[in-house]
């Protein structure tokens, strides 16, 4: 028998084998090649409000000057300036001798009218007096009864009350002085709230108005140092000033506890304005490196790095419109709405290597990312 015959196709089939195993291994080899790893950049839309500084002055929210309701002499001034107050506190007297006099003439009228009309009412029922002579005496009656009532007023108007608590902030007169009614004495302020006038531009005040309700309006003083006070919007003048063209605005806050803040100082009144985009065109949407920027014939443009599967991105061109370079990095402008966003993760290393649709590693997980923003560019640049 011959072996040879039967050794023969079992060698080439073992051949066959081996050569088929090898392919299949070069073939998975190319499958799976090797990813480019990518470092990135965070983007974040630059923040366009613009910071706004007005000097205000300082006045009470509560003020009142005081006066008497009728003339006389002041014959008892019992505060000066700077003296604090309560409700209903005793701020000045008018000599009430004559007031007195005149109270008491008004009381024995008044007696003498009430009894003539008790005894009317007793001699109607018997007819011994007419219905016109019960209607003088009662119209007498109630004319005394006036009378008594405006002594007493006037005998109460001889003295100054504070009508509310606060301070003396001026006074007007002196003692033993012939004052006239409705002539201001002294001018009382309530000191516990504090307002701030500011007279702002129309164009600012809208925005000022708006930001005061989300508490980004405060206020500085000399002599306090390293303290902010948050301000309320109050109120705003509706016509402008006629030579100024600006409006006056209003702001309030609480007095502070351990300082003393009066009217007529001054202060710096802060806001940070959110404008909206359209208002803020000279502003640009973001800020990256100078280097993350390439240009070709059609334009300037960015390497972004879009998620494409876990740990894997997919690289997207992306056209952008730049400015000046600043100390925060490019500008870059419109032609982003559609494309770059916030958030997004621009390629700042090995860009030459890269094209657009490749597949690169991607792992937000690890530093590779850095959020670029005003704050921190000097360590990006």
């Amino acid at each position: 028998m011959n072996f040879d015959l039967f050794k023969q196709p079992l060698v080439i089939a073992i051949f066959a084998t081996i050569l088929l195993s090898a392919c299949e291994k070069t073939q998975q080899i190319e499958v799976a090649p090797e990813l480019r790893p990518v470092r990135t950049l965070m983007v974040e839309t630059v923040d366009v409000s613009k910071a706004l500084e007005f000097t205000a002055v300082v006045d009470a929210v509560n003020r009142a000057d005081l006066a008497f309701k009728i003339s006389g002499n002041l014959t008892h001034f019992l505060v000066k300036q700077g003296d604090k107050v309560n409700t209903g506190d005793v701020i000045a007297k008018l000599d009430d001798t004559d007031l007195k006099i005149y109270v008491a003439e008004a009381q024995a009228h008044y007696d003498k009218a009430t009894a003539d009309l008790s005894r009317a009412k007793n001699l109607i029922k018997t007819n011994y007096i007419s219905a016109s002579e019960f209607d003088q005496i009662r119209t007498s009656a109630q004319s005394a009864k006036a009378q008594l009532a405006s002594a007493n007023n006037n005998l109460d108007y001889s003295t100054l009350r504070a009508s509310f608590d606060g301070v003396i902030a001026k006074v007007y007169s002196k003692n033993y002085q012939e004052i006239n009614a409705k002539e201001p004495i002294v001018r009382l302020h309530d000191l516990s709230q504090i307002q701030l006038i500011v007279n702002i531009p129309e164009s600012i005040m809208i925005h000022l108005q708006k930001n005061a309700a989300q508490g980004v309006v405060s206020a500085t003083f000399n002599s306090i140092k390293d303290y902010s006070f948050p301000l309320q919007f109050s109120e705003v003048a509706t016509l402008a000033d006629e030579h100024s063209k600006t409006y006056e605005v209003i702001f309030t806050m609480k007095a502070l506890k351990g300082y003393v803040i009066l009217p007529g100082m001054t202060a710096s009144v802060k806001a940070r304005v959110a404008l909206p985009r359209h208002e803020s065109q000279i502003y640009p949407n973001f800020y990256l490196p100078s280097h993350t920027v390439l240009k070709d014939s059609e334009g300037n443009y960015v390497f972004v790095v879009k998620e494409h599967n876990p740990g894997v991105g997919k690289i997207v061109r992306e056209a952008v419109v730049i400015g000046n370079i600043t100390a925060q990095g490019i500008e870059v402008f419109s032609g982003l709405d559609s494309g770059l966003q916030s958030g997004d993760h621009v390629v700042t290393a090995g860009m030459s290597k890269i094209s657009a649709g490749s597949l690169v590693k991607f792992n937000q997980a690890i530093d590779l990312t850095t959020t670029f923003t005003k704050k921190n560019s000097r360590n990006i640049l």
